[in-house]
């Protein structure tokens, strides 16, 4: 088995072309969507127009074995993750499903019981995201399976979905929710909207529409439907409030709400992206581009830690310095990070404690080091236990995240210097970070397993992976999955 990337190792992918037959280029589209312009379309399409005809021919069948092994990747390590959150310590968790009580076929993850597709999505999104351990597209800074996986699974159980079908509208959240908010997520972030939750939930509701079987032109009134119940703002990470975790789950249930709304006829604006008052210029004051070459799901990073994501690099240059030199928290007088100055300013990165709530402790570089400085790593107990007790809160005081526009995203420079007045100097800058193969992701997906409540955890993580580990060839098999994912 290889090394895992967060330890000392990187594994870069190499990034294949569209197939040209069924990825049909955005040009190519346009003169053949054309003859289907709905009567309130004028020509040119809209870009949802095109978006969602493009969407409705993805087959995950027909893309290259690069991009089917990275969703299979992404599949364990969201699912590894849900399985980790112990009910009766998750308090946050409890409110959440306490507003979610709607009957229903579709099953909650580890045994909850059963809701509506709606209410299961909302649950099991905020199991997803419990940890603050996430898939996260970089370049968009966008997290995808906890929004996309529990809407596509709750919807499958309700309309009892065959497998292939699910793993086509998995592929469909994958691929458009980062080329949805490429020229967009930067703008909106510095306007204060959170971007996984407003492009999170445009494409989760193409990949529901797929599920249900939907056409283009419904998957179209869909994704306007869905322009209309994106939110998120990121003063939950400044202020280290608690409504990061309800973003999550209303997202995945708002792509549900759209895509049923949607096989009901609720008709939806059909330049809802590029319209004067549409999506782009509302959010991002700026109009939307699509860019159809190029594959998305590859590109897709794990977090190795629980915590920020910007967090992740520091907290591994900081690792990767204690496993060669012998200090521990007793020898340092500061210790000095330095991030790309967009990583930097993001909301929560730079705060110090106490905080009163975990949220803030998510959030914080200064806080993530010091757990690492003193346990070894950051775990979530330490954000659940320790973001009010003054002990990791002293030591991250004297941890300073420094803006430097040397630096690239998602990598840092590190220095760390002794009371003795000798500095120590770690990078962390691999070409691609925290890009994990199956058997890095098989690594890390069972160090977490390890954290499964209930009996037999490793068990039920090789059914897990039983699961998983042939869906190219073999499909997915949602009756062996659901019989460790629904299961406690």
């Amino acid at each position: 088995m290889k090394s895992p990337a967060w330890c000392l190792t990187s594994h870069p992918r190499t990034r294949a072309s569209f197939p040209g037959k069924w990825c049909t280029s955005a040009a190519g589209a346009m003169a053949e969507l054309r003859t289907e312009q709905d009567a309130n379309m004028s020509s040119p399409p809209s870009l949802a127009h095109t978006l969602s005809h493009w969407a409705m021919d993805l087959r995950f069948d027909q893309a290259p074995s690069e991009v089917q092994r990275a969703l299979r990747c992404c599949l364990l390590y969201n699912l590894s993750m849900a399985l980790a959150v112990d009910q009766a310590a998750d308090a946050l968790g409890q409110t959440l499903s306490s507003i979610a009580g709607a009957d229903g076929p579709a099953r909650l993850f580890a045994a909850r019981g059963r809701r509506s597709a709606a209410d299961a999505a909302f649950i099991n999104a905020g199991l997803i995201t419990a940890r603050g351990q996430n898939d996260t597209h970089p370049e968009v800074v966008t997290h995808i399976g906890c929004i996309v996986i529990p809407a596509v699974l709750a919807l499958a159980e309700m309309v009892e979905a065959p497998g292939q079908r699910v793993l086509d509208a998995l592929l469909v959240g994958y691929e458009s929710i980062p080329r949805i908010a490429q020229n967009l997520a930067a703008r909106s972030t510095q306007r204060g909207f959170r971007a996984s939750s407003l492009y999170g939930s445009l494409g989760a509701a193409l990949a529901c529409s797929v599920v249900l079987g939907l056409s283009a032109q419904q998957a179209r009134n869909a994704l306007s439907i869905a322009t209309n119940l994106a939110s998120g703002l990121l003063q939950t990470w400044t202020d280290g409030s608690q409504e990061w975790r309800l973003q999550i789950a209303k997202t995945s249930r708002d792509s549900v709400h759209a895509a049923l709304l949607a096989r009901e006829g609720l008709s939806g604006a059909p330049f809802c992206l590029e319209g004067s008052s549409g999506f782009g210029a509302a959010y991002a004051a700026t109009t939307p581009t699509l860019d159809f070459t190029g594959w998305k799901t590859p590109q897709m990073v794990f977090k190795p830690y629980p915590g920020c994501a910007f967090n992740q690099a520091p907290v591994q240059a900081l690792r990767d310095l204690l496993a060669t030199q012998a200090l521990d928290a007793a020898d340092v007088d500061h210790i000095d990070v330095y991030l790309h100055p967009s990583d930097a300013q993001y909301p929560g990165v730079a705060r110090h404690g106490p905080f009163a709530s975990p949220s803030g402790a998510i959030m914080s570089a200064p806080f993530m080091l010091a757990a690492a400085l003193i346990h070894g790593l950051p775990r979530t107990a330490h954000f659940e236990q320790q973001h009010r007790l003054p002990a990791l809160h002293q030591l991250a005081q004297r941890i300073r995240v420094q803006p430097s526009a040397s630096i690239a995203p998602w990598t840092c420079d590190l220095a760390l210097t002794t009371i003795a007045g000798r500095v120590h100097k770690q990078s962390f800058a691999p070409e691609h970070p925290f890009q994990l193969d199956w058997e890095q992701t098989l690594v890390l997906a069972a160090q977490v397993a390890q954290e499964w409540p209930g009996p037999q955890a490793m068990d039920r993580f090789k059914r897990l992976v039983a699961s998983l580990a042939r869906i190219e060839t073999q499909g997915l098999d949602l009756a062996l999955l659901g019989q460790v994912v629904y299961t406690q």
